[in-house]
């Protein structure tokens, strides 16, 4: 279900993850040989606003320096269709690069970057040394690239992110390289509704599903790379969990992401295939401005699958 009721739209995305039963396959953090998943999100932005690209990781490997690479460049129309006007006139190259920011639990990740325009694209750089070798320590979000996107775009113009394999590398903590599977995504030019960041103070999410397929209470954490906060849990009655929060400094989702994670653990009596919607209580389920004021909000579901 989702609903609309722009200017600033918001969605709530939850990340669940059933790491206490054999059934549900858990990731030994990539200190393997496993390659180290790499993923853009997607990314929208308004023409002449401004752009959050995050790279972010699904296992922690702790990281000590690196280089990482977004190629920008327009989604090729079919060839069928020959040129049209947009790519005529639309800009080749669409971003101005403003800043980038690489996450390290120490805080000593210290970051160049630079943007250069090619003739089909253009290729975002950014360097990166951390002397704890604390970068991807956790997973989750490890960088933010911030761009400002050129006001000739026009809203619907979309443009493929992709990392550059052979100028994207990272060393771990005791200095070998890293194998990375690298996945691509979207840059969207906005129209009227979108969902971005934008600051937030507070406010309270509600969630419901069967209990029958929770094995135990849910956790939550709500990952301060996404913005300073503290919250409360009431997990008390089985299928609904409610999270009250507040950020003192009105920085929280001022990163775009999963800003709410869960874990609950599967029930041993769940079949394997079967599911259950997750929902979002939209009387319950709010976020407030700095000036305490609620934002207009979309709301998205989502399901809990048992695989």
């Amino acid at each position: 279900m989702r609903r609309f009721r722009s200017p600033f739209a918001f969605v709530l995305m939850l990340l669940l993850a059933g790491a206490a039963l054999a059934k549900i396959p858990v990731d030994d953090g990539g200190a393997s040989s496993k390659p180290l998943v790499l993923r853009l999100n997607p990314a929208i932005g308004a023409p002449g606003g401004l752009v959050a690209v995050v790279l972010r990781t699904y296992a922690p490997r702790p990281i000590r320096q690196g280089q990482v690479s977004i190629r920008v460049a327009r989604r090729p129309h079919p060839a069928k269709l020959g040129l049209t006007l947009d790519d005529l006139t639309a800009p080749v190259r669409p971003l101005t690069f403003l800043s980038a920011t690489v996450y390290s639990p120490k805080n000593d990740a210290l970051t160049q970057g630079l943007l250069n325009g090619l003739a089909d694209s253009q290729l975002a750089k950014v360097t990166f040394q951390s002397p704890s070798g604390s970068v991807n320590s956790a997973d989750g979000p490890l960088a933010v690239f911030l761009f400002r996107l050129d006001p000739s775009v026009q809203p619907g113009d979309t443009f493929d992110l992709t990392l550059d394999p052979v100028q994207t590398g990272l060393t771990d903590s005791a200095g070998k390289p890293v194998t990375l599977a690298p996945r691509s995504d979207v840059l969207t030019v906005r129209g009227v509704n979108t969902f971005e960041p934008f600051l937030v103070s507070g406010g309270r999410i509600t969630l419901t599903w069967n209990p029958a397929v929770a094995g135990g209470a849910p956790t939550v954490k709500l990952d301060p790379r996404y913005g300073r906060s503290t919250s409360t849990v009431d997990s008390s009655r089985p299928g609904r969990l409610v999270v009250d929060f507040k950020s003192a400094d009105a920085s929280f989702n001022s990163v775009p992401g999963t800003i709410v994670a869960i874990s609950m653990p599967v029930a041993a009596s769940a079949a394997i295939g079967s599911s259950s919607p997750f929902t979002l209580d939209p009387a319950g389920t709010y976020l407030l401005t700095r000036k305490g004021r609620k934002v207009r909000q979309a709301l998205q579901n989502g399901t809990v699958s048992i695989q």
